[in-house]
């Protein structure tokens, strides 16, 4: 009789710690893999701390930049973004914008399973004309960042993400046929953004 009941506990010891295993795994699965690709779409939001390009840029459009990442490693990515965008709101007023932006920085994972914090960096530029004729002005904006966030694996190819930026951010503005320029700057938060990533 005790060898039978050993026997079950031994049965039943052994599925518990497969099934924790199973679990674990899908979990993992569902994470941050190294090699893995990512494309991230979102909204991003500027903070009134550091929106000074929507307060010096009317025309330029507040996020235009599309974003990547690529995992070096399970709990470290690098990213990367750039954006074009040329605007002409046509007659009467002729105004034109033409918006030019990059952006990189690194990314570190605190726990790789399917709810993944992370805290990290990013280095944004970017430059924009907006105007015609004598009036036109040549903006340029520039922001160092830190961020901290989680991203939750919904399955193997896509997740939703929310983060938030702290750093410094400037914005200089000049005209483009000549003249002296303004330059506003600004510490504190940046951004605040909610996004979803498609992986590959």
């Amino acid at each position: 009789m005790k060898k039978i009941a050993l026997v079950g506990t031994t049965l039943a010891l052994a599925m518990a710690a497969g099934g924790a295993s199973a679990a674990s795994a899908a979990a993992a699965a569902n994470g941050p893999t190294a090699g893995k690709f990512g494309i991230n779409v979102g909204f991003s939001q500027p903070t009134t701390t550091g929106s000074i390009a929507a307060v010096t840029n009317n025309n330029a459009p507040r996020d235009f930049m599309i974003n990547g990442k690529y995992f070096i490693s399970k709990d470290m990515a690098v990213l990367a973004g750039v954006g074009l965008v040329i605007v002409d709101s046509g007659a009467p007023s002729n105004s034109k914008s033409t918006n030019l932006g990059f952006q990189g920085g690194f990314r570190k994972y605190l726990k790789t399973d399917d709810l993944a914090p992370f805290v990290g960096g990013k280095l944004q530029y970017l430059s924009t004309r907006s105007g015609a004729g004598p009036g036109a002005q040549d903006v340029t904006d520039f922001a160092l960042m830190a961020e901290g966030g989680a991203e939750y694996f919904l399955a193997k190819q896509f997740s939703l993400e929310g983060s938030i930026g702290f750093g410094y951010s400037s914005s200089e503005s000049k005209p483009a046929a000549g003249g002296a320029s303004t330059k506003a700057t600004a510490f504190g938060t940046t951004t605040f953004s909610v996004s979803a990533n498609f992986y590959y």
